[in-house]
């Protein structure tokens, strides 16, 4: 069978599968997704698995702001035909031709899509040969078959290798010696994260939002030491050897990264085969930077001027609540938009470490429009985040020193003297700080433009109830001594309720309005 030296084609031939909002499914073009999704129209892909969902919206958009910025095109809106001519143009400046839109090229001298030249002109260069994307392509780090299954792909589709390269050279970080990661991240063994904000949980619309975005930001991140105009935008359309790092005098402020040497082939039956080395540097010559690049999705914190680097703990409230209010300088997705069009706060990352992964984590907040423009305006954010910031310290006060003591007499049957360090409490609490966070940040909104007092009042109501139901749950399900039983739940509960009315004082009517309560237990706060 004799192979074509072009296979695969991004521009021309039909490899990305979608479905619209009404069930319809086809394939369709690179150009031709890019079309639909610059008119907005609504489409999602169907073989897009979750890890890799922030790197191909990434990837597109970067790739159709540069092509708009180079073609000085002010309008997104654009067709099929239109955006093949916009992608050839873009690689034109960069030196290719279709090419860099193929998966697999014949000659090595010429790029392949996310793969670079080989100088080499062999394969052989390049040693490592494996014939599915999910083991060695991806980012995931799978030592067993959990969750994710290991070569889970057994007959690899063209769009599998097309989303596969995009997620490796633009996520990974380092994996040993000659592995070297992503100039966007905070060191080897952090993450790429996105923290945005989206009109809807829809594909087209963050893909017309974050486009505009990045294009006005673009003057900014042409301060930050990249090229000037005829600088590289495609990284991968440049010859790499291993031995050389890129500086980013050289590139494009919206460049498209590769971090590693990947170059695919076909065998006699056209099935594909991806061939990997190694290099003696990253492609990259991100220096000192610590991910601080410019990206349009990772915040850096203003103190130190590191990217984020995010835990396997993900977006808790409380992570959350600092990533949106904190000391954060965000990237052009992560500034709410002055319209008040946004309807979520989004956070998703694949957290990494040394040799492993922390989980993938992702998290839509939405927004209701009375609060949009407290989060665009700099001084109304900057209240609620002091308020965001006062109710995490609520609801650590609410489970420390007002459910664990409650719980801790409970399990140990109202003793004298209570055990701290009893770790047995610690499954209860942990379930209290998930069902806070599930009325966190819809309280906060909700209650938004109400004084600081009604505010609070609010959660330490709310605080105090699901308090109470956890200690109701336990009194109903953990083993106790029968000779202790009914007097444990009775202190458990005394104890609860003068904690509560102690460190969660508005979360009941005042004093005067209601009988007085009963002695406060003296084991009510955590020592």
């Amino acid at each position: 069978m004799s192979l074509p030296d072009l296979f695969h084609n991004l521009l021309d031939d039909r490899i990305l599968g979608i479905e619209d909002d009404r069930g319809h499914r086809e394939n369709v073009t690179l150009p031709g997704l890019l079309a639909r999704l610059s008119r907005a129209e609504p489409v999602e892909l169907t073989r897009l698995q979750a890890h890799q969902q922030h790197p191909w919206h990434a990837f597109l958009v970067q790739l159709a702001a540069l092509a708009l910025v180079r073609a000085n095109e002010d309008e997104i809106g654009h067709d099929e035909p239109a955006w093949r001519a916009l992608l050839l143009a873009t690689a034109a400046q960069d030196g290719a031709g279709p090419e860099a839109f193929t998966l697999v090229v014949g000659d090595l001298a010429k790029p392949a899509f996310m793969q670079p030249p080989v100088p080499e002109g062999s394969l052989a260069a390049l040693k490592y040969a494996h014939v599915r994307p999910s083991s060695e392509l991806d980012v995931l780090i799978t030592a067993k078959n959990h969750d994710v299954k290991i070569d889970r792909l057994a007959s690899p589709t063209p769009e599998h290798w097309v989303l596969s390269l995009v997620t490796l050279q633009t996520m990974q970080g380092f994996l040993g010696r000659g592995n070297y990661g992503i100039a966007r991240m905070n060191g080897g063994f952090s993450s790429r994260s996105c923290v945005a904000y989206a009109p809807d949980q829809g594909a087209a619309a963050r893909f017309v939002r974050d486009v505009r975005a990045l294009r006005e930001a673009r003057l900014d991140l042409a301060e930050r030491g990249f090229g000037k105009k005829a600088a590289l935008g495609l990284v991968w359309c440049a010859p790499w050897d291993g031995e050389m790092s890129l500086p980013f005098a050289a590139i494009d402020p919206f460049f498209v990264e590769i971090c590693r040497r990947v170059r695919l082939s076909a065998d006699a039956e056209g099935h594909i085969v991806a061939h990997r080395g190694s290099s003696k540097t990253a492609r990259i010559d991100a220096g000192e930077t610590y991910g601080n690049t410019g990206d349009a999705w990772t915040p850096v914190k203003r103190e130190d001027g590191k990217a984020l680097t995010m835990s396997e703990s993900g977006f808790a409230y409380d992570r959350v609540q600092d990533l949106m209010f904190g000391d954060w300088k965000h990237g052009a997705a992560g500034q709410a938009d002055q319209g008040g069009g946004d309807g979520y706060w989004l956070g998703q990352v694949l957290v990494r470490g040394q040799g492993k992964t922390g989980g993938y984590h992702e998290r839509w907040v939405p927004v209701p429009p009375r609060a949009r423009g407290f989060l665009a305006n700099r001084d109304a954010r900057a209240k609620l985040g002091k308020r965001a910031q006062g109710w995490v310290g609520l609801a650590k006060t609410a489970r420390l020193n007002v459910l664990k003591p409650a719980l801790l007499t409970l399990l140990q049957g109202a003793p004298e003297k209570l055990k701290f360090d009893d770790d047995r409490a610690d499954p209860i609490l942990r379930k209290l700080d998930a069902e806070i966070d599930l009325h966190f940040f819809r309280l906060l909104f909700e209650h938004a433009d109400e004084p600081s007092e009604a505010a609070d009042s609010a959660f330490q109501k709310r605080l105090f109830e699901v308090a109470k139901v956890e200690l109701d749950r336990a009194a109903a399900s953990v083993p106790l001594s029968c000779a202790r039983r009914q007097r444990a739940i009775a202190k458990a509960y005394a104890v609860l309720h003068g904690a509560a009315r102690r460190q969660l004082e508005l979360a009941f009517p005042p004093a005067a309005a209601v009988p007085a309560p009963e002695a406060a237990e003296s084991q009510g706060v955590v020592p």
